[in-house]
């Protein structure tokens, strides 16, 4: 089954993700250039002037009001790039939309919907995949071998907790959903099997975070997130884990969970083997869910949309 276009296969595929990065890049220069205008005042107060000032005594004072600026965007970082993110969602929701639409007029077979109380299986995936994945990582000593996962990890939760949740927890991972699950991976699964685009993707969405161990826990994360997008038939499921995994991994930090966890062995292995349980009894029934298409054959014809079941297994 093919969806893309003879002539524009790139643009298909790799458009919405060029799109993207480009209205990501400029919101994050508008976001940075209001911060600067708003922040005149106080970092104008950062530095003496005088009329006097030597060339030497003016290039410090320049200096420091870079740093003062720096020092402003490290401590907004994360609102300017949900902000960026914000003004992605309608432009990809559009897209993702236009996709739908040219499926419904090729009269193309689309996986049938799960039942909405399946998805709360979803949501239980996410919190044992979120303290599963971060208790690995620490008994792994990933994270403390990692500079830039210490910095993109201090940055992250800088801003005050409300903030955090609405940016992390709920504008970044949609928008994150919209590109990655909703355009990138249901263009691919348009034109080959299940596991090569979920690897493609999530090879993407990993690298999309900038260090290694960031790469490793998006890569599955990312598995999961494409696995549960088509077994549901519905994005929602993939917004619903994505979302969930983020604000378990907030709330952990906020209140002290990990490191109590990290504080007692017994605990970490207590930790890793229920969240691997509970996290393999939810896959199971996400398993169980039949997506294929009515009308569909037991090898998943039309489309081949029931291969996932047959490779999980």
């Amino acid at each position: 089954m093919n969806r893309a276009p003879g002539k524009n296969k790139f643009w298909y595929l790799f458009g919405p993700f060029l799109i993207y990065w480009g209205i990501e890049f400029v919101g994050a220069m508008l976001a940075a250039l209001v911060l600067i205008i708003v922040s005149v005042p106080e970092v104008m107060q950062s530095v003496t002037w005088t009329d006097s000032m030597t060339n030497e005594e003016f290039a410090q004072a320049a200096v420091q009001m870079q740093k003062v600026l720096l020092d402003m965007a490290a401590r907004y970082q994360v609102q300017m790039l949900a902000a960026a993110a914000l003004l992605t969602i309608p432009v990809l929701a559009v897209l993702y939309r236009r996709d739908r639409k040219q499926e419904q007029i090729q009269n193309l077979p689309v996986n049938k919907k799960a039942p909405p109380y399946q998805y709360i299986w979803t949501a239980i995936l996410g919190i044992s995949v979120c303290i599963g994945g971060n208790v690995l990582i620490i008994m792994t000593n990933l994270a403390f071998s990692s500079s830039s996962y210490q910095n993109a990890s201090a940055v992250f939760y800088t801003p005050p907790f409300p903030v955090q949740v609405i940016c992390l927890g709920f504008i970044i991972p949609i928008s994150e959903e919209l590109l990655f699950r909703g355009l990138l991976f249901k263009r691919c699964r348009g034109m080959m099997e299940f596991l090569p685009a979920a690897l493609s993707i999530s090879i993407l969405f990993g690298f999309s975070h900038g260090n290694l161990v960031q790469f490793i826990y998006a890569f599955g994360l990312g598995m999961l997130l494409a696995y549960v997008c088509e077994k549901y038939g519905s994005l929602k499921a993939a917004i619903l884990l994505h979302v969930t995994a983020n604000l378990t991994s907030l709330i952990m930090t906020r209140i002290g969970f990990l490191d109590w966890i990290c504080s007692a062995f017994i605990r970490l292995a207590v930790s890793v083997v229920g969240c691997a349980f509970l996290g393999a009894v939810m896959f199971v029934l996400i398993q169980r869910i039949d997506e294929k298409p009515e009308g569909a054959d037991q090898t998943g014809n039309p489309g081949d949309s029931g291969l996932t079941k047959d490779m999980f297994r």
